[in-house]
């Protein structure tokens, strides 16, 4: 049996990553929800590739969904302490993924398809000790913007959508024991708490129907409004 109008979904088997990819398939929005995570060598273009063959070798990939951050890229260190094989760890080592995810798409996703890159707001506030992780994450970003700009001419879009540290980290699971990176904020949100997790799947949705064909390139922002860019 083929499967039609894949979401593949690459993350960490944990935190945000699991939670987009159980919500897209308990919405039942799509008719399968294929999860890349731990498993795949960013490190390795050749294995991130075998693997994207693999899944459009079942079907039409009409949406993917990017949202891996390497976990070392979260324990802070001081920058002036830091050398570059702690560097290519922290940072490289998650702006690699994206591109060699971004390449494979390319490759194997339908024209008109959609591309979603899910993030941390760190890059907006900046955070002490975490300067690679706000280095990589406005690298991606970036890349994003320009991928959009080219790959428009196939009716793909792409797009990023940024969330609190504390909510990519962790989804929608409390803090509990864990110790989390110190992250200065702006201000209070401005809307009352809720789920991080289902307002993501839900931007995600969004952007995935054809009414939103005309947004590329764009950030939304989904933190209740605590960090309000321009």
């Amino acid at each position: 049996m083929v499967d039609e109008n894949m979401t593949v979904v690459i993350g960490a088997d944990r935190g945000i990553g699991r939670a987009i990819f159980d919500g897209l398939r308990n919405a039942g929005s799509v008719d399968v929800v294929v999860g890349l995570g731990d498993e795949i060598d960013f490190s390795d273009p050749a294995a991130v590739a075998a693997s994207f063959a693999d899944i459009a070798a079942r079907g039409t990939i009409g949406r993917v969904v990017f949202c891996y951050i390497d976990e070392s890229a979260f324990v802070p260190a001081p920058i002036i302490e830091m050398d570059e094989p702690a560097w290519d760890a922290t940072g490289e080592r998650s702006l690699r993924a994206a591109f060699v995810t971004l390449q494979e798409v390319h490759r194997n996703i339908v024209d008109g398809g959609r591309v979603i890159l899910v993030l941390p707001t760190v890059g907006a506030v900046g955070v002490a000790g975490l300067v690679p992780l706000c280095s990589a994450v406005e690298g991606i970003r970036v890349m994003a913007k320009a991928v959009a700009r080219r790959w428009g001419a196939r009716s793909i879009t792409v797009n990023t959508i940024e969330v609190e540290l504390s909510a990519f980290i962790l989804g929608d699971e409390p803090v509990g024991d864990r110790i989390l990176p110190a992250v200065s904020t702006l201000g209070a949100a401005a809307l009352p708490a809720g789920s991080a997790v289902g307002d993501v799947v839900g931007l995600i949705g969004m952007l995935s129907t054809e009414a939103a064909g005309a947004v590329t390139g764009a950030l939304l922002v989904a933190d209740r409004g605590t960090v309000m860019l321009p």
